[in-house]
């Protein structure tokens, strides 16, 4: 006989809840015991048949070699192979009941940024910092931005400073991106900016949402000075994992406010 339980959840625990039942749906390898789990042979030879695995290995050798070079170089900017690239968004698919051949997609990589306004009840930020770069400086990303209601003040902008040292002063270049208003959809970015060969000490990135209801999604973030780059974020997400940052320390790292949380910032995957 079927036996059916109803559960009442808190509200304070929906999000909880919410990032747990995430967790168990990344996993490439299906949870097959929550408790008294078993080390024999047997029991690990059958675990690992249950597994997506041996299925990757068979649908990427029906690849042909122009496409599999398609997916390493659409996994370039993640710096990983694209056999990985593959494996992970075929077990997502499979795991999600989507297509389980998907093409690689060469404008952003499986997961990304969500940042978000809900109801534009206040100001969301983003910032990153980075110490000791030498100029120009050099700023790209991609993003998609779906309006939810018309910015009162300011779409979603961008706010770069560059401080530096001259003549005994403290002094900042300072760029600023405003992407435009409406719907967009995924878009490259890219400026430079700043005095070649000149000394910063430290460089802000702010990003804003200011009042706004909308929903923005960022990937392939890259600084870069004229000695390589200074910082490059995929916003990488292992299956099972959350994304894991450098919080801001000694003007250095990730900041962000209210806070790194749902329903204001996620690493989400990228359809």
């Amino acid at each position: 006989m079927t036996k059916i339980v109803q559960m009442t959840i808190p509200p304070g625990y929906e999000e909880l809840l919410a990032k747990i039942t995430a967790w168990f749906d990344q996993q490439i390898y299906p949870t097959w015991a929550t408790r008294f789990r078993h080390g024999t042979r047997a029991a690990k030879k059958a675990n690992k048949e249950k597994t997506y695995l041996p299925s990757v290995r068979t649908a990427w050798n029906l690849l042909s070699p122009t496409t599999k070079a398609l997916w390493k170089s659409c996994n370039a900017f993640a710096k990983q192979s694209g056999y990985l690239y593959f494996t992970t968004k075929f077990c997502y698919n499979r795991k999600n009941n989507l297509t389980l051949l998907p093409d690689p997609d060469p404008i952003h990589q499986l997961y990304g940024l969500k940042m978000s306004d809900p109801g534009g009840s206040e100001i969301v930020q983003m910032t990153r910092d980075d110490i000791v770069l030498l100029g120009q400086i050099t700023v790209a990303f991609k993003y998609k931005k779906t309006e939810i209601d018309v910015a009162p003040i300011d779409p979603f902008n961008l706010f770069v400073e560059a401080y530096y040292m001259e003549a005994g002063e403290n002094k900042v270049d300072e760029y600023y991106w405003e992407a435009p208003s409406g719907n967009v959809d995924w878009t490259a970015v890219q400026f430079s900016f700043g005095t070649t060969s000149r000394n910063y000490f430290h460089v802000i990135c702010t990003w804003t949402l200011f009042y706004y209801d909308a929903d923005v999604f960022l990937d392939n973030f890259l600084i870069t000075d004229m000695l390589g780059d200074v910082c490059r974020e995929p916003w990488k997400k292992l299956s099972g994992k959350e994304w894991v940052y450098t919080k801001h320390y000694r003007k250095a790292g990730w900041s962000f406010y209210p806070e790194y949380w749902v329903p204001w910032f996620d690493v989400v995957y990228l359809e």
